[in-house]
């Protein structure tokens, strides 16, 4: 078999930093929570027309990515890519600062669906966004490292998809 192909059918799998741990190892599972976090975007992409928010969507993927290779890797790796993952945060912010002036934000729990399938997407985009976060605290504090920009960025992503959800939805 080409590559590690089948090093991991003894339940542990190898991260970048080349350190082996168990497969349900908390750093692995967000790993694999951002992963799916990234599909869903992908297929959000689908259904986007507007070039701006397409872009902006890539580059959300590209910086889950980062974010991965960060988790996988050493802490040594937060280091080297502390400034991106700043610049990062900052991004999303201003895009959140941008949604916010075009939404009205409710008072209430939505029940999502009905406008528009890319408003049911990028609802499911937000959940697990949500999801992510959640496992990040976990995994995150248990390793003890400094990711303040990880959980800040995570956190303001699944407002991002709040905001695109609002405005599909009221379009």
């Amino acid at each position: 078999m080409p590559g590690n192909i089948g090093e991991g059918d003894n339940g542990f799998t190898n991260r970048l930093d080349g350190s082996r741990v168990r497969k349900d190892h908390p750093t692995i599972e967000l790993i694999g929570e951002i992963d799916e976090l990234t599909a869903w975007i992908g297929l959000l992409r689908t259904e986007i027309s507007d070039p701006d928010t397409e872009e902006k969507l890539a580059k959300i993927q590209n910086h889950l990515s980062i974010i991965m290779a960060v988790i996988s890797g050493s802490g040594s790796d937060l280091k080297n890519y502390s400034t991106a993952l700043s610049q990062n945060l900052r991004l999303v912010e201003g895009w959140l600062g941008e949604l916010e002036k075009t939404v009205h934000l409710p008072h209430a729990f939505l029940v999502p669906g009905g406008a528009s399938r890319k408003g049911v997407l990028a609802n499911l985009a937000r959940t697990v966004s949500r999801r992510v976060e959640r496992r990040a605290v976990s995994a995150l504090f248990s390793e003890n490292e400094p990711y303040s920009f990880i959980l800040a960025y995570l956190n303001r992503l699944s407002s991002y998809f709040y905001l695109l959800w609002l405005s599909y939805e009221q379009q």
